[in-house]
């Protein structure tokens, strides 16, 4: 089943065994001591500030980062006044436009409204209003003339929401459980000080709560996991600049997207180049999004938060199920807790298979497209909604393919595993990485080619052409 519980348990329980690279440091009594002293914070501060700012383009982020995680440290008791201030100040420095503020209002009142009146068609089902709200406002802007003054404005006004919407999304769904007091964790939350994408990293304020730390010895130990993820980032982009360097530059293998522009005009690659660069995009793609996610959830876990990484060792993953958890987990949650539970809690009750087969249809299918199609909304100025509909149709197959594999996946009945290394982790792994190498020939999200192409593509890997 696609829930926050099994991905939860094969986050914390799938332990790692013998050398590491980085020790456990936040297990040494001596560093979680040293690290509760003046001293010790001051110097884990600016380690993390210096690591951080290395890999970052613009300098201003991590200096008002740094500067954001030292007040932090120093002062946890004002932890989330410091958090939300900094959360302004990066938005308004980020949207170069006072309209950010109009959208942290607008999230806040519907907050309010949400519990004040708990027991009308808004207050049961806020997010849901909100998602349906936003789709329709997207559709009144397709009408919009491009000769109008307002065109540009309109647009910019719908980027600037969606960035948002699925924070005041998660802010709603916390509408219940929060506290008067925690109001400035939930306006800071919308905009997170430590990054993100439009997925929101971790998932909202309820979240953020469970997973504080409430003493100088959690905190202690919760930064120094965050600056050995920090280090583990580094590692891993230096890994994949070297990676890039050797078989793209020194070996010359092209990249899955050129092979597949290749394809397209008739010239297509061997078919072993083809494999050779589908697998090392899939590799590339996997390790941009763990160092990605890893900078976020270090800076996280400084701040005082003890989050779960977004990507836990994937390529270790003996099903489609268990990849999809390990892969993009908060973006896996945020399908569940608006897509997956709603349709699985209200639909099919009476017949269990078809039940979870809806609901991960709901999620994969339907709220996977949903999410990229509402973010990709600079398509549709461009091309129109008629022609980003259809720009979309390889997406839109990729996530069918993707809800089929995973209800199978679920449905189908477990032998029990095997003992052995090989037969019991190594070739179900190989199989699992395999077929998520053969769908990511659908599922990019550039869309400049069409369907048949991208199936021509696919028939050029096993050295069909026609």
């Amino acid at each position: 089943m696609i829930a926050p519980t099994i991905g939860g348990s094969v986050l914390q329980q799938d332990r790692q065994t013998g050398l590491r690279l980085i020790p456990p440091i936040e297990k040494f009594p001596t560093f979680v001591t040293f690290i509760q002293t003046r001293v010790g914070k001051l110097v884990l501060v600016l380690i993390f500030g210096l690591g951080f700012s290395s890999s970052t383009i613009r300098p201003w982020e991590g200096t008002l980062l740094t500067v954001t995680l030292g007040l932090t440290t120093f002062l946890p008791k004002w932890r989330r006044i410091f958090l939300a201030s900094s959360a302004f100040a990066f938005s308004a420095i980020q949207d170069r436009s006072p309209y950010f503020i109009a959208v942290v209002v607008l999230g806040l009142l519907l907050f309010w409204c949400a519990r004040r009146w708990p027991q009308s068609r808004f207050g049961k089902r806020p997010a849901a209003f909100l998602l349906t709200s936003y789709a329709l406002l997207i559709l009144a802007t397709c009408a919009i003339p491009k000769s109008s003054s307002f065109f540009s404005s309109a647009w910019a006004a719908i980027g600037l929401l969606g960035s948002y919407v699925w924070f005041i999304c998660y802010a709603l769904k916390d509408r219940v459980a929060s506290l008067p007091g925690d109001l400035p964790l939930e306006a800071g939350s919308f905009r997170p000080v430590w990054g993100s994408s439009n997925v929101p990293f971790p998932k909202g304020a309820a979240y953020l709560r469970r997973i504080e730390a409430h003493n100088a010895e959690q905190l202690a130990a919760t930064q120094l996991k965050g600056l050995k993820l920090l280090i583990w980032a580094l590692l891993l982009n230096l890994f994949l600049n070297l990676w890039r360097l050797c078989f793209h530059g020194y070996l010359r293998l092209p990249l899955a997207a050129d092979a597949l522009a290749m394809s397209v005009h008739r010239t297509p690659y061997p078919w072993y180049v083809c494999w050779e660069s589908q697998l090392l995009s899939f590799f590339e793609s996997v390790l941009e999004l763990t160092i990605f996610g890893h900078r976020i959830i270090a800076c996280c876990r400084m701040a005082g938060f003890n989050a779960l990484r977004n990507t836990y060792r994937p390529l270790s993953s003996r099903t489609i199920v268990e990849f999809f958890n390990r892969f993009y987990y908060y973006f896996k949650e945020l399908l569940v807790d608006f897509f997956f539970y709603p349709t699985f809690f209200r639909c099919f009750k009476r017949n269990r298979r078809l039940r979870l087969v809806g609901a991960t249809f709901a999620a994969a299918a339907f709220g996977n497209m949903f999410y990229h199609f509402t973010r990709d909304y600079w398509m549709i100025p461009k091309v129109g909604l008629a022609g980003a509909c259809m720009n979309f149709q390889v997406f839109a197959f990729y996530c069918l393919a993707l809800a089929s594999a995973l209800s199978i996946s679920q449905l189908r009945r477990r032998r029990a595993p095997y003992s052995g290394f090989i037969r019991g982790r190594l070739i179900p792994a190989v199989w699992v990485v395999l077929f998520y190498c053969v769908l990511d020939v659908f599922g990019s999200t550039q869309r400049d080619y069409s369907l048949t192409e991208h199936f021509r593509f696919l028939a050029q890997l096993f050295n069909i052409r026609y």
